[in-house]
C-alpha cells in the first residue's frame, strides 16, 4: 500500500509540473470566449489584441476566413486532441469530434472520468488513455491508505461509439506501478499497448492477451540497458516497429552518489537495437513521436533556442534554430509532424507569442501575439496549441488549465 501512496504522489507531482507546460487547435475566434451553448469560431486575418485595440497582424499570409459551428457544446472547452483526417477532439463536458473542413461536429460521447487523459488515433477508431486518482483525506491533508492510482484505456469506433475498456492494473505485479501517463502508448493499428513501469518497458497485445518484456529494469547488468533506470515517455515509431523514449539514466559504470540524467532514444519491439542518447549542451525533456521522425524539446529551465529533430529509422539528427531562446522548451508537434508550434510569454507577462515552424527546414510559418487583456490568470499556464498539417491551421486554447476562468479559443490558417 505504501507503494501506491508513493505512486499517487509521483503522479500528482507530474500533474503539477505538466500543468505549467503545454500538453499535452485550427481556426480563430477573435477575442471572444467560448460559449457553453453555441460556439462559432471564425478564422481571422488578424491576431487577437486587447479590447478596443487594433489587432497585431500575422507574420505570414492568411487564407480566406472559415467558420466553425460546433452546436450545443456543453461546458467550457478544456482541451483539444488530434484525431484523423483533418479532425479534432474538443474536450468539454462531452468529447466532441469535429471535422475541420466542414466546421461541423460529427460525433460526440460522454466525457471520461479521468483526472488526465491522452487520445490516440488507430486504424480502427480512437483510444482514450487516462488515469484516475482516488485519494482519501487525513489530518495532514495527504493520502490515506485507501489511495489508488488507476490507468485504463477506452476504445471507440470512428463515430465515438464505445467498444470496450481495458484496465492496466492486472498487468502489474505487487509493488509495481506506472508513474507517468506518457509512459503508455497505443500502436497505430490499435492492437498493442506499450507501457513502462518501475520494473521495465513492456508490450501488451490486446488480441492475444500476451505481455512481453522489451527492457527489464530489474536486471542486474545495467550496462545492457545503457544505464536506463526509468522510462518517462514512450511512443511508437518506424511504422510500429520501434519505440521511442525519454528516460532517466545513470553513468556506466555506476558512480556512487551520482544522480540520474535525462536521455532519449529508440529500441526495437523485441528489445534489440537500443540507442540511448545524450547530447552536449542539450537536454531532452519532451518527446513527440511520429513514424519517420521524433521531436525532442529541451529542458525549459536551460533553453538553448534549438529543437532536436531525429529521423527514424536511423539516427539522423538536426538541430533547428528558433526565433527566441526561451521558446525551445515549449514545443507542440502538429498532427502529422510537418510543423510544430511554440509558446512563449511576452515580457512583462502581458500576453503570449505563438509561433509555427516547418519541421524539415525550421522556417517560421506564422506568428501570433495573444494579449492577456490584463487578466493575470491567462498567464498562469501556457496555452494549449494544436497544428493541423493538411489544413495549415493552428488552434490555441488560452486559460483552459485555470478552472476559475473562462477559456478563450483562437484558430487561424497560415
Amino acid at each position: 500500500m505504501k507503494s501506491k501512496q508513493i505512486g499517487a504522489l509521483l503522479l500528482l507531482l507530474v500533474f503539477v509540473i505538466t500543468g505549467c507546460i503545454r500538453t499535452e487547435p485550427g481556426k480563430i475566434i477573435t477575442g471572444q470566449t467560448v460559449s457553453s451553448n453555441h460556439a462559432t469560431f471564425v478564422a481571422s486575418t488578424h491576431s487577437v489584441g486587447k479590447a478596443g485595440e487594433q489587432p497585431l497582424s500575422s507574420s505570414s499570409s492568411v487564407q480566406a476566413p472559415v467558420s466553425l459551428s460546433f452546436g450545443q457544446i456543453k461546458g467550457d472547452i478544456r482541451n483539444i486532441y488530434y484525431a484523423d483526417e483533418n479532425k479534432a477532439f474538443l474536450s468539454a463536458d462531452q468529447l466532441v469530434l469535429v471535422d475541420l473542413q466542414t466546421g461541423r461536429a460529427i460525433a460526440e460521447t460522454a466525457g471520461m472520468d479521468f483526472d488526465q487523459q491522452l487520445m490516440w488515433t488507430t486504424k480502427r477508431g480512437y483510444v482514450a488513455v487516462g488515469v484516475k486518482i482516488t485519494t482519501g483525506n487525513n489530518s495532514g491533508g495527504g493520502l490515506t491508505t485507501g489511495g489508488e492510482v488507476a490507468f485504463s484505456a477506452v476504445f471507440y469506433d470512428q463515430m465515438l461509439k464505445q467498444l470496450t475498456t481495458f484496465d492496466f492494473s492486472p498487468l502489474l505485479k505487487k509493488n509495481e506501478h506506472i508513474s507517468f501517463l506518457k509512459a503508455i502508448a497505443i500502436s497505430s493499428d490499435g492492437t498493442q499497448a506499450a507501457y513502462a513501469t518501475n520494473n521495465g518497458l513492456y508490450l501488451y497485445n490486446f488480441n492475444t492477451k500476451k505481455k512481453t518484456t522489451v527492457i527489464d529494469l530489474q536486471a542486474k547488468d545495467i550496462a545492457k540497458r545503457s544505464g536506463i533506470v526509468t522510462f518517462e515517455q514512450i511512443g511508437f515509431t518506424n511504422k510500429d516497429k520501434s519505440l521511442a523514449f525519454k528516460a532517466q539514466s545513470l553513468e556506466i559504470p555506476v558512480a556512487p552518489g551520482k544522480t540520474s540524467f535525462d536521455s532519449c532514444g529508440t529500441v526495437s519491439l523485441n528489445g534489440s537495437g537500443l540507442a540511448n542518447l545524450t547530447f552536449d549542451n542539450y537536454t531532452c525533456k519532451e518527446l513527440t513521436a511520429y513514424d519517420q521522425r521524433l521531436l525532442l524539446a529541451e529542458d525549459f529551465t536551460i533553453p538553448s533556442g534549438r529543437l532536436l529533430v531525429m529521423g527514424t529509422p536511423g539516427s539522423k539528427k538536426n538541430f533547428l534554430r528558433l526565433t527566441e531562446k526561451g521558446e525551445s522548451g515549449f514545443v507542440t508537434g502538429s498532427d502529422k509532424g510537418r510543423y510544430f508550434a511554440t509558446t512563449l510569454a511576452e515580457k512583462g507577462k502581458t500576453g503570449w507569442k505563438i509561433r509555427v515552424y516547418d519541421t524539415s527546414t525550421g522556417k517560421l510559418q506564422a506568428e501570433q501575439h495573444l494579449s492577456s487583456g490584463g487578466e493575470a490568470r491567462y498567464m498562469a499556464n501556457d496555452p494549449i496549441v494544436k497544428v493541423f498539417d493538411d489544413e495549415r491551421t493552428y488552434i490555441v486554447l488560452l486559460g483552459a488549465r485555470q478552472l476559475d476562468i473562462k477559456p478563450k479559443i483562437v484558430a487561424k490558417r497560415f
